[in-house]
């Protein structure tokens, strides 16, 4: 997957991340969010990556971004709420440069946590959690969105309430 580099303008300076090529010239985009900055996540994650090929017959274009303070990225780390602000500025970006295409919103962990919350600021299509920390971070209930939800998960996770992400998951209408 060729990449190119780019800077998105954030709301806390400048966001640094990468864009990649999908296979499909009229698939979706998908917006790829790492997992927790504070420990160690940044876009350059192997399940990022393993997502970003899964997805790619299946897209146009995939982004990557480092949040707030991480690598390239101005800012410090914010609690998870300018982390929801960034993943707006990183979606607004991705849109401007294909217009009209359809968004994929894709987070992993705390990634996850943050497209989740961000959702209701976008129009995603589709949203895929990956591991997404119901254990450790509030994920409310969505009942009345049609987007349609993903969410790939262990049992084996120590940061994943497997029983709280099923039921959770049971309760969304498309999930």
């Amino acid at each position: 997957m060729a990449k190119r580099a780019v800077t998105i303008p954030g709301p806390a300076g400048a966001i640094e991340a990468s864009i990649g090529d999908g296979a499909d010239p009229e698939g979706a985009i998908a917006l790829l969010c790492h997992p927790h900055p504070q420990y160690g996540g940044t876009m350059h994650d192997a399940v990022l990556d393993t997502a970003e090929k899964a997805l790619a017959p299946a897209i146009r274009a995939s982004l990557r971004f480092n949040f707030r303070g991480v690598g390239g990225s101005d800012g410090a780390f914010d609690g998870g709420d300018g982390e929801v602000d960034d993943v707006a500025a990183a979606a607004d970006y991705l849109s401007s440069e294909f217009p009209g295409a359809r968004l994929w919103l894709v987070g992993y962990s705390f990634g996850a946590a943050m497209v989740w919350r961000a959702r209701t600021r976008l129009d995603a299509e589709r949203i895929v959690l990956i591991a997404p920390p119901m254990g450790a971070m509030k994920f409310d209930s969505d009942s009345a969105r049609t987007t349609r939800i993903d969410a790939v998960y262990g049992d084996a996770d120590e940061f994943i309430d497997a029983d709280a992400t099923k039921a959770w998951s049971a309760s969304q209408p498309n999930a």
